[in-house]
This record gives structure tokens, C-alpha cells and sequence, in this order.
């Protein structure tokens, strides 16, 4: 069975996204994340963790930025925390968090997510060897890389709907414009701003917080064409990303894949979604074409 994962981007939104039929939320949280989704405090996540499992679905963690000194004690905190909760998963990037979740007994619900990176079957491979619940498939790779990876690492996690990262930056390059340029507008934590590149007429969104800079495509992957091949592919889970996306469009996507997962046909669904949808940007990512041309 093919589960549906989605990101909780407010906190409001939570109460929507459990009576949907998402099976797992991802949650960002305070120190560990780098995302544009609202971070939770440590008294927010249990308060969240508490809710998913009543509701009978499991709640994952974003944790994806690499250790410094500084962070290491909110790491093994978090660790130790969620040690104690069957239902939660660790969405991880540093390896370091990796030989904590040895420590904690939390290998087998560590999941590899280091963004851009998982680009090859081995990579997968040697993940899952050490007894990894998962790994998360780059979202920049072909449609033929894409099930090549996944039918052959029989943990994978394929990212099917949503705007994705391009890049991610420790430095705080909105700050630095803005100080460059004297400007009064608030940067920091400003989800309207959007940068245009001189060969592309989208807008992609920009995002800074504390851990640094981070920009998204300007478009919304769809992957309702070429669902089928994936799902042949047999992935553990579908990623809807919910980032710079409302809310009603988020339900709408979770309500469309769980469709196809069912048995409808996906070109009506995505037909359906298409029409629905029609102002927003979707598109085929990177499906049809390669990152680097």
C-alpha cells in the first residue's frame, strides 16, 4: 500500500489535514527545520503529536538542516522525545542525526531526506541497508530516473505534487539585499516575496528565516500523467508538498492522489484538477527534461 504524506504548513491547517485522507504529516519545528512552513515549538509538536495519533495517522519530522555545535542538544532532545512515540518519523538530512536515532532505538523510523540530493539507486541502497524506514527520491530527477530509483530501493518516498525546493542557502541573501539596497520592508519570515530569474517569466517564491535562504520553482509539479509508471515503480509513499500552496488546494490534491490510489482513472482526476485549478501554474516538473540541459 502506497501511503500519502503532506506537509503541515499552519498550524491552523491541522485540524483539516486529519480528516483528510493523508496518512502521515509532516511538521517542521523550531531549530531543526529548514522549510517555509511554520516552525512548531517543542510544547506545539507534542500538543500536534498528540492530535495525529488520536486521529490513527502518524506524524512525521522535518529535521533536515545540518547539526552545528549549538544544536546538537535540541537534536538529542527531540531524539529522546519521540524515542517514546511508536507514530512519529524523523525526516533527516546529517548523518550525525543518524547515529543519534542509534542511541534513541529510532533507526527503523528514520527516513533520508537530504532535499536535492538522493539522485542513485546505491545511495538509496546503502540507506536502507542500515535499516532506514525510507528514503525520499529528488524531485529534480526524469521520470525515467525517478522509477528506475524507485523500483529499485523498495523504500522510496517519491515527491508527486507541489512546488519544489530549487535551493537552500545558510546565508541570509534577502537580509544582505536589503541592506545593500536600504530598504525598509521586512525580509525575514516574509512569505510574499518572489525573485524572476532573466531566462524564466515565473515567479519562484524566496523564503528567509533563520537557517537561511531557501527557493522554490516557480510552478506546481502535477504528476497526474505519469502517475501509473510511478505507482508501478512501487513506492512506500507519495509526498504532497503544501509549501506556498492554500489550503483548499492542498485537501484537493490529497483527495486526487487518494482517487488514483483507489482505482480512478488518473487522467480524470487530473482533468478534474486541472479544471479546478486552472490559474495555478501546474506542471510536469522535470519529469520530461533533465535538471542540467
Amino acid at each position: 500500500m502506497i501511503n500519502l504524506i503532506t506537509t503541515l504548513e499552519r498550524k491552523e491547517d491541522l485540524p483539516a489535514l486529519l480528516a483528510s485522507a493523508a496518512d502521515t504529516i509532516l511538521v517542521s519545528v523550531r531549530g531543526l527545520s529548514s522549510s517555509c512552513a511554520q516552525p512548531l515549538s517543542p510544547e506545539e509538536r507534542t500538543e500536534v503529536s498528540a492530535k495525529v495519533k488520536a486521529a490513527g495517522k502518524r506524524l512525521a519530522i522535518l529535521a533536515n538542516i545540518t547539526l552545528h555545535e549549538d544544536m546538537v542538544a535540541p537534536a538529542e532532545q527531540l531524539m529522546a522525545d519521540c524515542s517514546a512515540e511508536d507514530h512519529v518519523s524523523v525526516f533527516f538530512a546529517d548523518p550525525a542525526l543518524f547515529y543519534m536515532a542509534k542511541k534513541y532505538d529510532m533507526v527503523s523510523h528514520m527516513v533520508y531526506e537530504p532535499e536535492t540530493l538522493m539522485t542513485s539507486s546505491p545511495d538509496g541502497e546503502w540507506w536502507i541497508s542500515r535499516g532506514v524506514e525510507g528514503v525520499c527520491i529528488s524531485p529534480l530527477l526524469t521520470l525515467k530516473e525517478t522509477v528506475s530509483i524507485a523500483s529499485t530501493v523498495k523504500k522510496a518516498i517519491v515527491t508527486v505534487h507541489g512546488r519544489t525546493l530549487m535551493s537552500r542557502s545558510y546565508r541570509k541573501l534577502l537580509t544582505a539585499y536589503k541592506d545593500q539596497n536600504h530598504l525598509e520592508q521586512e525580509v525575514t519570515g516574509n512569505r510574499r516575496l518572489y525573485i524572476v530569474e532573466k531566462q524564466r517569466e515565473g515567479n519562484m517564491p524566496i523564503f528567509e528565516d533563520e537557517t537561511g535562504t531557501l527557493i522554490y520553482s516557480d510552478d506546481i509539479l502535477d504528476s497526474f500523467d505519469f502517475i501509473d509508471q510511478i505507482i508501478e515503480s512501487k513506492p512506500i509513499a507519495f509526498l504532497i508538498n503544501g509549501s506556498y500552496m492554500d489550503l483548499n488546494q492542498q485537501l484537493a490534491s490529497i483527495e486526487a492522489y487518494k482517487k488514483i490510489l483507489d482505482g480512478t482513472n488518473a487522467s480524470t482526476v487530473g482533468k478534474e484538477y486541472r479544471e479546478q485549478f486552472s490559474s495555478e501554474p501546474l506542471d510536469s516538473g522535470y519529469y520530461e527534461q533533465k535538471t542540467v540541459k
